[in-house]
């Protein structure tokens, strides 16, 4: 039914008409992030990796992965990663589907492709943004092994949970019984506390009334 495949340079129309279909259709648009032509098109080239899902010859999702390198916009660079390690870190960025083709799981196809992909890029580091007003988004980056370490202020300030998954190793298993809690997605002040003291997400329960992150004690792997 669905098939997905590598996208390349040829596709930026293809990507800039789907990007402006999807975010006009958010009903609440500061959830989705707009990117520039510029960036798409590094992203399509040799700064990225980019996959989409066609439906009887209609691109209906796409997938977006960006290598910053050592560039200034590299999400590793508001953790305590080495700066050794910067060029080994990728972002896991932009992933839409039309309104109509959600709940297919298409996210999960399309991010279980990229990570297989990523297997001959010498990538070490996965970090990825998402809002806390989008718990779905959440919850999609979480199944994929991602952990939001932070909240930081992004994209001209908006609030956005920092997202890290170490590649292609899992986060190491903790000992012992390990402290548990849950703090709401809207509680921005709870949220910072709880990351400054060292826990991190590791779950979330999405309800209508006040979707919540579930979170675990845990270190990152590679600082405090």
């Amino acid at each position: 039914m669905f098939e997905i495949g590598r996208l390349g340079p040829g596709d930026l129309a293809l990507i800039l008409g789907l990007q402006q279909r999807i975010h006009s259709s958010q009903p609440d648009r500061d959830t989705f992030q707009l990117s520039t032509p510029e960036f798409i098109a590094y992203c399509l080239g040799e700064g990225g990796r980019c996959y989409g899902v066609r439906h009887h010859g209609e691109t209906v999702a796409y997938r977006m992965v960006y290598f910053p390198r050592e560039r200034a916009f590299n999400l590793a660079r508001d953790t305590p990663l080495p700066r050794g390690e910067l060029v080994h870190a990728a972002h896991w960025d932009t992933i839409a589907v039309l309104p109509r083709w959600r709940g297919h799981g298409l996210s999960g196809l399309m991010n279980a492709r990229a990570l297989a992909d990523l297997a001959d890029t010498g990538i070490r580091h996965l970090f990825a943004t998402s809002s806390p007003r989008n718990p779905h988004g959440v919850r999609s980056l979480i199944a994929t092994g991602f952990r939001p370490v932070r909240v930081a202020l992004k994209f001209g300030g908006k609030l956005r949970f920092l997202f890290y998954r170490p590649f292609p190793a899992d986060w190491p298993a903790g000992h012992g019984p390990v402290p548990e809690r849950a703090v709401a997605l809207s509680d921005t002040a709870g949220l910072e506390d709880a990351f400054r003291r060292g826990w991190v997400g590791t779950g979330i329960d999405v309800t209508p009334a006040a979707p919540r992150l579930r979170m675990q004690r845990h270190p990152l792997p590679f600082g405090p």
